[in-house]
């Protein structure tokens, strides 16, 4: 059987500018949010460089009022300055237990005490399980009240 190669060069061409269209197509994002309430830290008043600590709590729907699951992480110090009582840096990953799966993420995390908590910072979403087993993305975390030491993550999951 013989096969016309104009015929050939055009089933190519077809070929090579469907995969095209698929690869400009938008990504989709999803944003999730959680609450935190910190129930558990291992690490000293003051640590010292290279310190391995562990962190987390209780996660809760964005209104606060409903328990969804539960956060830990594990964090190493980096740096410790000498003013009393100390600032802290440290490089943490953590893991948040949602019903639908777990999020991964790491980041930096600054403490002007260990005991006041963590200042504002963003981190990264290095994967996870469940729902989110291909994140990706970013999330942006602050105080989240001025009673006790919790957070809001915000969540941009691409």
């Amino acid at each position: 059987m013989q096969v016309n190669p104009w015929l050939v060069v055009a089933l190519v061409g077809v070929l090579v500018g469907a995969d095209q269209v698929r690869a400009e197509e938008p990504t989709a994002e999803a944003t999730v949010e959680v609450l935190t309430a910190r129930t558990l830290i291992s690490a000293p008043a003051a640590p010292a460089v290279g310190l391995g600590f562990v962190s987390g709590g209780t996660l809760l729907q964005p209104d606060g009022t409903t328990r969804i699951g539960e956060g830990y992480s594990h964090c190493g110090v980096i740096a410790v300055s000498a003013a009393v009582p100390p600032e802290v840096t440290a490089h943490c990953t953590s893991a948040f237990r949602l019903p639908d799966g777990e999020i991964h993420f790491s980041g930096l995390r600054q403490y002007k005490s260990i005991e006041a908590g963590f200042e504002d910072t963003t981190v990264a979403i290095t994967g996870g399980t469940g729902a989110y087993a291909t994140a990706r993305g970013e999330g942006k975390v602050a105080r989240a009240n001025s009673r006790g030491v919790g957070y809001r993550f915000t969540f941009t999951i691409s």
